[in-house]
C-alpha cells in the first residue's frame, strides 16, 4: 500500500533507504517504526489503482484522490506524478501510535473515557471506553455526503454520537453554537433513528457570507444545510433518517424599513413561531399551511390572486384564518364566506416582534 505525503509539510520520519553511510539518526526510521508496530494503518479505507496516466489525471480533476484535511495529496503539479501509476493507493492517513509510558511529560492530556480508534488494538477493553474516530473520519463521512472536501477538519461523527448517547435524553434539544459542517445534526438524526427518540437540534454559526457576496463561501447554506438535507433524505444508498429542519438567517431590519425589507420567508418564520412554537421550512406555495386540524386551518398566502382564492375555498374545514399581503382585498372578496377571517401578514409580524421586545 502506498500513501501520498502532504506537500505542505516536511518529512516527519527518515527512511532507511535514504540514509547515507556517514549520517546518524536521533530516532527510528519509518521502516523501524512499522516493524515495531508503532504505526497505525486505517483498517477501513478506500483503495485506488490507476492503470494509466489518464485515469490518474481524471481522478485528480474530479478530486477523487486522497486528502489531508482540505489539502489534495495528489495534483497535476505533484513531482514524479507518473510514479503513482500502477500502485495501490490508500486514501486513509497512517498515524504514529502514542503510549502513556512513552510520553516525556505525563501531564500531557490523555482522555480517561474515550479511546482513539488508532489505539484500539492496545486499549484496555475492560474499561469499556468508547472507540471514537478523528477528523480523518469526519472528512471521509463528509466527502461521502457532499462528494468533495467541503470543509476542513470536520468533527468525527462517532465522537458526537458517543457524547449525545451518553449525555442526552430522547426528547432533549441539542444546541451547537459552532455548527461547522453539521456533524451534530447528523448525529442527532441518526441517534433518533436508532432509539426512536425525538431529539431536536439547533445549529448556530456566523460563517455565512451575505446573499450579495459571491466571493466568499456561504458555509451554512452550501455545506451545513445541504448535509443535513441529504442525511434526512438519504444519500449513497444510505437509509434516510427522516425528519425536517428550517434554515434561517438572522437579519437586523430597521423599524423604518420593515415594510420594504421584510420578505415572505421571514413572515413565514414569525407565523410558525406564533402558532406552532417551532420553525418549518418555507414551502413557497400559493397557500402555505401553518397549522391545520379537523376544524381550523391557519394559512399564509404571500400573494393573493384568483388561483389562491379558488384553492382557499376548496379547504374542507369549519374555520380559516388567512394571512396575506392584501388583507382588505381578501376580506372584500371573501365577505360571503363567514368562516374565513382575513388578517394582515405584516401586522402579525410587527405585533409578534413588539411582544418579544416587550417581554
Amino acid at each position: 500500500m502506498w500513501y501520498p505525503c502532504s506537500p505542505s509539510r516536511v518529512w516527519a520520519y527518515a527512511s532507511r533507504h535514504k540514509i547515507k553511510q556517514e549520517q546518524k539518526l536521533r530516532g527510528d526510521t519509518i521502516e523501524d517504526l512499522i516493524e515495531q508496530g508503532q504505526v497505525w494503518f486505517p483498517p477501513d479505507q478506500k483503495i485506488a489503482y490507476f492503470a494509466s496516466e489518464d485515469e490518474l489525471l481524471n481522478a485528480i480533476d474530479s478530486q477523487d484522490i486522497p486528502f489531508s484535511g482540505s489539502t489534495p495529496l495528489l495534483t497535476r503539479d505533484t513531482p514524479n506524478l507518473h510514479e503513482w501509476i500502477g500502485r495501490k493507493i490508500g486514501y486513509g492517513r497512517p498515524r504514529l501510535k502514542k503510549f502513556k509510558d512513552g510520553l516525556k511529560n505525563e501531564n500531557q492530556p490523555i482522555s480517561s473515557w474515550l479511546t482513539p480508534r488508532q489505539e484500539e488494538d492496545t486499549a484496555d477493553h475492560t474499561l469499556n471506553m468508547p472507540i471514537v474516530g478523528t477528523t480523518e473520519e469526519g472528512s471521509r463521512v463528509l466527502k461521502e455526503i457532499m462528494g468533495n472536501k467541503a470543509f476542513p477538519y470536520p468533527k468525527p461523527l462517532s465522537l458526537i454520537n458517543v457524547l449525545l448517547a451518553q449525555a442526552s435524553k430522547p426528547d432533549d434539544i441539542i444546541l451547537d453554537f459552532f455548527a461547522g459542517s453539521g456533524t451534530t445534526a447528523q448525529a442527532v438524526l441518526q441517534l433518533n433513528q436508532e432509539d426512536q427518540g425525538s431529539r431536536r437540534f439547533i445549529l448556530v454559526s456566523n460563517s455565512e457570507a451575505p446573499p450579495n457576496n459571491t466571493e466568499n463561501k456561504n458555509l451554512c447554506r452550501d455545506v451545513c444545510a445541504v448535509r443535513v438535507k441529504r442525511v434526512i433524505q438519504g444519500y449513497n444508498n444510505r437509509v434516510a433518517t427522516g425528519g425536517d429542519f428550517a434554515y434561517c438567517r438572522m437579519e437586523k431590519i430597521s423599524p423604518a424599513d420593515v415594510t420594504q425589507d421584510l420578505d415572505v420567508a421571514l413572515i413565514w418564520n414569525n407565523l410558525c413561531l406564533k402558532y406552532r412554537g417551532e420553525l418549518l421550512s418555507y414551502p413557497a406555495e400559493k397557500l402555505n399551511t401553518i397549522y391545520q386540524d379537523e376544524e381550523t386551518a391557519i394559512i399564509f398566502c404571500p400573494h393573493l390572486d384568483d388561483e389562491a382564492v379558488t384553492s382557499l375555498l376548496a379547504l374542507a374545514v369549519d374555520r380559516i384564518i388567512l394571512y396575506s399581503d392584501r388583507p382588505n382585498t381578501a376580506a372584500d372578496l371573501l365577505s360571503l364566506y363567514k368562516n374565513i377571517q382575513s388578517e394582515s401578514a405584516l401586522e402579525a409580524v410587527l405585533q409578534q416582534q413588539g411582544a418579544n421586545h416587550a417581554a
